[in-house]
């Protein structure tokens, strides 16, 4: 199952939202294997060591036949019949995904929730009070820094003017364990 991650900001409203979407994919075989003939089993030494059990035999699909390999390497630990019961499942398995057509169903569910301390902020004046996560970090001066016994560091803030956008840079120094103050805008 694969998720992603989805900050969603919605314009004019005043919640920001978490979503993860979840996808979830199914393929399924609806072929039956009526019966099967001629089992062979052979045991092996294996390349790196251990066992091998080699399996093949003809299994009726329908009305055809059709030839089936499967094959499980162990370490020689277990009984042989063990290991050979899972080349057979291995074999029915192949002959299946060969000869039948296969299904494929594919889901995907987007669960959001609304989350406030996700909220951008609107106006960074001096004086604000926000999370870490908030701010938007300064590319250039990454490195926290020291200012009157406070850990400050370096932000950026996008503001329209008259003229257009412009970027101001910051500095935020914190309060407590997560939250900061924005001290100097400039």
């Amino acid at each position: 199952m694969k998720r992603l991650l989805i900050s969603l900001l919605i314009p004019g409203a005043a919640m920001a939202q978490q979503c993860v979407l979840q996808d979830k994919t199914v393929t399924r075989n609806a072929v039956v294997i009526a019966e099967r003939s001629a089992i062979r089993t052979e045991v092996v030494p294996a390349v790196g060591g251990g066992k091998k059990c080699l399996v093949n035999f003809r299994a009726r699909i329908g009305a055809d036949w059709h030839t089936a390999f499967g094959e499980h390497e162990w370490a020689g630990d277990r009984p042989r019949e063990e290991a050979c019961a899972v080349a057979v499942q291995r074999a029915e398995s192949s002959v299946r995904d060969r000869v039948g057509r296969s299904q494929v169903v594919t889901e995907k569910t987007l669960i959001c929730n609304e989350n406030p301390d996700l909220n951008a902020l609107r106006t960074l004046n001096p004086g604000t009070i926000a999370e870490l996560h908030q701010f938007r970090p300064h590319p250039e001066y990454t490195r926290e820094f020291w200012h009157n016994g406070a850990r400050c560091r370096f932000i950026l803030d996008t503001v329209y003017g008259a003229v257009g956008l412009r970027t101001l840079q910051g500095v935020i120094c914190q309060l407590q364990d997560t939250k900061w103050v924005v001290v100097d805008k400039f």
